[in-house]
């Protein structure tokens, strides 16, 4: 078996171990990127010639070389795209609206040149090699260029884990072109294709008349193959595939150094963002701070409205902090820590979050050494406070026992006797809280200063699970319309512009219940003249001016238990005023 097990081994290796190197010289100041294509390109040169030396070596040495200069040739490939070298014209995400074939124009703009030098790199090797017996160094460069191409697709077309923390800052603009779900239609055929190619090769492998040369050739290409499939399933799974490569991350860690962290929770509508906007406004503008904004929806809003606010945004779309979000999370808090060296954190979980899977996050071995402070506060909708407990007692309970700190919001919206029976019941929850008055997010600057740090963490698993020890939430993989705390999320792009008063009009309908029971609705849109920021929470709508980002996306998010998608969709669109002539 060895003349199998070795061959197999040896390309599992070399496969493993030459992406962990490319990802870890992509992440080295752009500095010593010029001396690292020069390398490259000089392994290119010397696989090119290891390629014609060995075409006629019909040997097993032969095809050990061939197998290792044709994986060698396509490493140029790669080094020379995530540098930033030979990519394409288009450096920038798709405009605001753009989909379908434009969107897709868009992304090969941005790897053209890519493609043309891997086509001009594959003429290269076919010709060094040409009607010469050894071919196993010409088709091992053929099976990588076809895992490249379908991952590259299927990325596109939508994937469970894109794995973004392995792009390089400079090439951050591909996320627009990433896609986020569960699978595409194109996945199956991906894999039943190179499911199929790979057994035939292995039957070729082990084949009776087959030679020692044979047995090792198509034992490289079936074991290449092999791990085409696999690193497909990598990409649907919830397996941490990334693990397996974050030694190549190294290189982009900065020198690690304590920061605070800041988390703002709270249910739905409660104000934690406009919250947080008066934390940053108020903020040191010397110290470095990342806020990581968390929307229970597949079109995030919240990360937009801080932009601009002082800080660097790292959105976290598509569901709770949570179950296998919880990896994405820690992933997400150990590439910003890494690239950023940050002094300060502010987290925005979604408003059905669970706080305390986070707070273990935190404590994991990684991070828990460098957080110096940890405080922990918690939003209340003073109007809506006692409907929403009426409802999910529990969430509160949770809540008050893992943040210190309530900042009862909205306190001019509701009568002094109703606000008086929200703070005696928070009392109740947790008798040693912090408890902070605001309207519009202001909280009295000397009172939050004197918060006192959460000792959260030593809390975090007794408080995490409900009755059983399991977790409150259950996930499926696409969070649009899933599950939490009875809850589900709608959520689509808007058209626009649209007229004002027919969109506040649409608000205060979907605030006196005309659209199923809506506990939230949030977005961004065109109106008039500009562009508006409009909510409805509480039972309560309300507009705003909004200054957009350069690629913003108008677009809508509604949360709640029983929600009328189709209707919000239609009543959105009829919003919208006709296409000037």
């Amino acid at each position: 078996m060895s003349e199998y097990a070795y061959p197999a081994l040896f390309a599992l290796f070399l496969w493993w171990f030459s992406t962990g190197v490319i990802i870890y010289l992509d992440g080295l100041p752009q500095r010593t990127f010029r001396w690292s294509m020069l390398g490259a390109t000089a392994v290119l040169g010397a696989s090119l010639y290891g390629l014609a030396a060995s075409s006629a070596d019909a040997s097993v040495a032969g095809a050990y070389v061939a197998f290792t200069c044709g994986l060698l040739a396509w490493g140029w490939q790669e080094i020379s795209f995530y540098m930033g070298y030979v990519t394409g014209p288009r450096t920038q995400i798709c405009p605001e609206g753009c989909s379908g074939w434009r969107h897709f124009g868009h992304a090969i703009q941005t790897s053209l040149y890519h493609e043309l030098a891997i086509i001009a790199a594959a003429v290269a090797v076919v010709a060094v090699t040409w009607g010469q017996p050894n071919q196993v160094g010409t088709w091992t460069f053929m099976v990588l260029w076809w895992m490249h191409q379908s991952a590259k697709l299927n990325v596109f077309l939508g994937v469970r884990n894109l794995n973004e923390e392995f792009l390089p800052e400079h090439l951050q603009f591909l996320r627009g072109f990433l896609t986020k779900k569960s699978m595409n239609l194109l996945f199956p055929v991906s894999v039943t294709l190179s499911t199929v190619v790979t057994a035939l090769l292995v039957q070729r492998a082990l084949a009776a008349d087959a030679t020692a040369f044979e047995a090792a050739g198509y034992t490289f290409l079936s074991t290449l193959m092999a791990l085409a499939v696999l690193e497909h399933w990598f990409l649907v799974l919830p397996l941490p595939s990334a693990a397996l490569w974050n030694w190549g991350l190294w290189s982009r860690d900065k020198a690690a150094q304590p920061f605070d962290v800041e988390i703002v929770a709270g249910f739905l509508g409660s104000g934690k963002t406009t919250f947080l906007r008066r934390v940053l406004a108020a903020a040191d503008p010397g110290v470095r701070t990342v806020a990581l904004v968390n929307d229970f929806s597949e079109l995030g809003v919240d990360g937009s409205l801080l932009r601009g606010r002082g800080a660097d945004v790292v959105e976290l779309p598509n569901g709770c902090i949570c179950c296998s979000l919880r990896k994405d999370l820690a992933a997400q808090l150990r590439e910003v820590v890494g690239r950023t060296a940050p002094e300060r954190i502010l987290i925005e979980p979604s408003g059905v979050a669970d706080v305390a899977s986070l707070l273990r996050v935190l404590d994991g071995a990684d991070l828990r050494p460098l957080i110096r402070t940890l405080r922990v506060f918690s939003v209340i909708d003073a109007g809506a406070f006692l409907a929403d407990y009426a409802r999910m007692p529990e969430y509160f309970e949770i809540h008050a026992r893992l943040a210190p700190t309530f900042i009862v919001n909205k306190v001019d919206l509701a009568p002094p006797a109703e606000l008086e029976t929200v703070i005696a019941t928070l009392r109740s929850l947790n008798p040693e809280a912090h408890i902070l008055p605001a309207a519009f997010g202001v909280v009295d600057a000397d009172a939050l200063k004197a918060a006192p740090p959460g000792s959260a963490l030593r809390t975090a698993d007794a408080d995490s699970d409900d009755a059983g020890g399991h977790d409150r939430h259950q996930h499926p993989a696409d969070h649009h319309g899933e599950d939490a705390l009875g809850l589900k999320s709608w959520s689509t792009r808007l058209s626009g512009p649209c007229d004002p008063q027919g969109l506040r009009d649409l608000l205060d309908a979907v605030a006196g219940g005309a659209f199923g029971e809506v506990d939230r609705v949030k977005g961004i849109v065109r109106a008039g003249a500009g562009w508006v920021h409009f909510d409805v929470a509480g039972g309560r709508a309300s507009m705003a001016a909004f200054s957009p980002g350069d690629e913003e996306m108008p677009r809508v998010v509604a949360i709640g238990r029983a929600v009328d998608g189709t209707g919000l969709a239609a009543a959105f669109a009829a919003c919208a005023l006709p296409a000037a002539a």
